[in-house]
């Protein structure tokens, strides 16, 4: 399993007897374990997004990020006409689509002028988007765009109290197809750029083929077709899933309780907090030679996983019970 150090993240600041190593070094130990830069260890991270509820992500959009196996956060305005005309959906048949996470836009797209306006902009989408999720753990982290177009004189002070307040997470400064990218080649150097960098890229988009500030279906079936043709090197993921397994890498440590021929035991930590930050991170341990299938377990989680060179690549949650990897028998 070749690759270079830059596909793995070495911690920085473990706690003693903690590793985070190179587990295809020829000096590597079984045991040797790397908590990957990016989930399943893609190079890249890239983030999808579109603004306002418009009537084509309906028609348009999910459909094809779907189809394509891709996700986008739907920044939604549930007191504005285009959700509400199309409330049953938006409400009932998208939550839990694997295409959809839904992203705080405010709740008329008003924009806020005081913190009493801001607070009940947010919480009235908020309340929104927890309903349709009843499945859920309250509270969970949920992204937050800033509506353009409209006034916002609220400081900076009071933006990010109520941002924490309702666990909202901003998501990177906008950058709109049909507004910043113009043209395929464009799109197309966006897309290269976080690769060439192994960082996180996005584009932004309102209106699919129809509505407002809209890019042509042309466009985005090229902008699906250049993920596709990068797929083994891009995460295509939704900003909270990014921000989430950005967190916990940065801190996580993994500390080796037990490495034999018999049994390899890990405690993987993060110092994000596990009631809010719970995405799995993706790792690699070195096994002995001869453990060519592997079973991977944590809690009631288990995995079969195959060795590669000595290798095995797997999920894992911080925080939780250890990771116990064996010899499949």
């Amino acid at each position: 399993m070749k690759k270079t150090l830059s596909m793995t993240f070495l911690a920085t600041t473990l706690a003693a007897g903690a590793v985070s190593a190179d587990t295809t070094s020829p000096s590597a130990k079984p045991g040797d374990t790397a908590v990957l830069k990016w989930q399943d260890g893609k190079q890249a991270v890239f983030l999808l997004a579109f603004d306002d509820s418009c009537q084509s992500h309906i028609k348009n959009v999910i459909p094809a990020l779907k189809q394509h196996g891709y996700v986008g956060t739907f920044y939604i305005n549930p007191g504005n006409g285009p959700f509400k005309s199309q409330q049953k959906v938006w409400e009932t048949e998208l939550p839990g689509n694997p295409a959809v996470v839904y992203g705080n836009h405010t709740f008329f797209h008003k924009g806020a002028t005081n913190a009493a306006q801001l607070e009940s902009e947010l919480s009235g989408c908020e309340a929104v988007i927890y309903a349709c999720h009843p499945e859920r753990k309250t509270p969970f982290l949920v992204s937050f765009g800033q509506p353009g177009g409209v006034p916002w004189t609220v400081s900076k002070e009071e933006v990010a109290a109520a941002l924490a307040r309702h666990h909202l997470i901003n998501r990177p400064n906008f950058w709109g197809a049909a507004i910043h990218v113009k043209t395929t080649a464009d799109m197309e150097a966006l897309v290269d750029k976080a690769i060439a960098k192994g960082d996180m890229g996005h584009l932004d988009f309102h209106g699919v083929g129809g509505d407002w500030l809209a890019a042509t279906m042309d466009f985005f079936n090229a902008f699906l077709d250049k993920l596709d043709a990068c797929r083994d090197k891009l995460w295509v993921a939704d900003h909270i899933s990014y921000h989430k397994y950005l967190t916990e890498r940065t801190s996580a440590a993994v500390k080796v309780a037990q490495a034999d021929a018999t049994q390899i035991r890990l405690q993987l930590t993060s110092a994000a907090d596990p009631a809010l930050y719970d995405l799995p991170l993706t790792l690699e341990t070195r096994v002995p030679a001869n453990w060519t299938t592997c079973t991977v377990a944590q809690g009631t989680a288990h995995q079969q996983v195959s060795a590669t060179n000595g290798v095995v690549r797997y999920a894992a949650t911080p925080g939780a019970e250890a990771i116990v990897i064996g010899m499949a028998k």
